[in-house]
């Protein structure tokens, strides 16, 4: 009798132990503020802003949502928006634009690399840890030791200019590889910067299927139908993609296992990418691999030519993707099947 009177009593606290620590989870799963790091594929305005670029702030960019120039690389949203959207905060504002950011920051830069070579370009991965390091040490909102523990870090995309160097030069396969190891290894000790700061909860996108994007498909034109997936992609730049996003995986892997208790998920950018371009129709696309905005030797700006339906193209102006893309990636990774949980849960 003693025996089972004991043996209840462990399930009693193993059951309590265990709702204590799913409430916990749930509660980490609702968070406070967005803050965000990358290049222009992130991007809502810090590019725009220190430059005072007149073709990002203007129409046709930003036309499709917002109506008006935002400084996103876009005719409307982003995935961080859409991402925003699911947990139910306002989009993430430009930093170096000043102004509320009770709700989140957004230190992402067009242009950015992930590994700081040039001196004289200060818009680096490393230089918007810089940025929110003093932000965090001057800044009243994070008095509160829970402020940054209860926010979602998004880092990244962050890396597709550093290989972008690389394959504007032309460079083989064998040779754009070497860039990966020092782009992941940017990217893990950015992160491991953030944890000492007091962040919880990350997520770390992959790279996108940069063989679709038509840039690189127009340079790297092949006469062999073999060098292309059924997609029309060419199958040895996303094999690339492939190469950085396992790389990534193993890095954050690592870290998972240094810091325990900060829960770090990859969002991948590479299938889900890949998902829409083999399933246009069920997304809307119906020209995958032409620029909607300029292209043909035209900038895309307000004099150059601009498709009547942006929804309907996967490609903004031959380098970024539509609203319709962000949207489509971004659903893949908040719903599935490559979904992250806590992207759904709103506070």
């Amino acid at each position: 009798m003693a025996s089972s009177s004991f043996s209840f009593f462990q399930i009693l606290s193993a059951t309590t132990t265990l709702l204590l620590l799913l409430q916990a989870h749930q509660a980490s799963s609702c968070f406070s503020a967005i803050f965000s790091f990358g290049d222009s594929l992130q991007d809502t305005g810090n590019f725009a802003h220190t430059f005072f670029n007149t073709a990002l702030s203007n129409p046709p960019y930003g036309t499709t949502y917002f109506h008006k120039g935002t400084g996103r690389y876009c005719d409307g949203r982003i995935i961080l928006d859409f991402i925003a959207e699911s947990l139910g905060l306002p989009f993430v504002p430009p930093f170096l634009a000043g102004g509320d950011f009770s709700k989140g920051a957004n230190f992402a830069f067009g242009g950015a690399v992930a590994v700081k070579s040039d001196p004289n370009w200060n818009h680096t991965l490393p230089d918007q840890i810089e940025w929110f390091q003093k932000f965090v040490q001057t800044d009243p909102l994070f008095r509160d030791p829970n402020f940054l523990a209860n926010s979602l870090i998004v880092m990244g995309e962050i890396g597709g200019n550093d290989y972008n160097s690389g394959l504007s030069k032309g460079l083989p396969y064998d040779q754009l590889i070497q860039i990966v190891p020092p782009v992941v290894q940017a990217i893990g000790s950015a992160i491991t910067t953030l944890i000492g700061l007091g962040a919880k909860t990350f997520v770390v996108p992959g790279n996108l299927p940069i063989g679709c994007i038509p840039a690189w498909l127009g340079q790297y034109r092949s006469d062999k139908p073999s060098d292309y997936d059924k997609n029309g992609c060419l199958i040895w730049l996303n094999n690339f993609s492939e190469y950085h996003s396992s790389n990534l995986q193993t890095e954050l892997d690592r870290l998972k296992g240094q810091f325990p208790t900060v829960t770090i998920a990859y969002a991948d950018y590479l299938n889900s990418g890949i998902r829409m371009f083999s399933n246009q129709a069920q997304f809307g696309i119906t020209v995958p691999f032409t620029a909607c905005c300029g292209g043909n030797g035209y900038p895309c700006n307000a004099t150059g030519p601009v498709c009547p339906n942006p929804l309907n193209y996967a490609s903004w102006e031959g380098f970024h993707p539509t609203e319709a893309t962000h949207h489509a990636i971004s659903d893949g990774i908040i719903r599935g099947p490559y979904a992250i949980p806590f992207l759904s849960q709103k506070c």
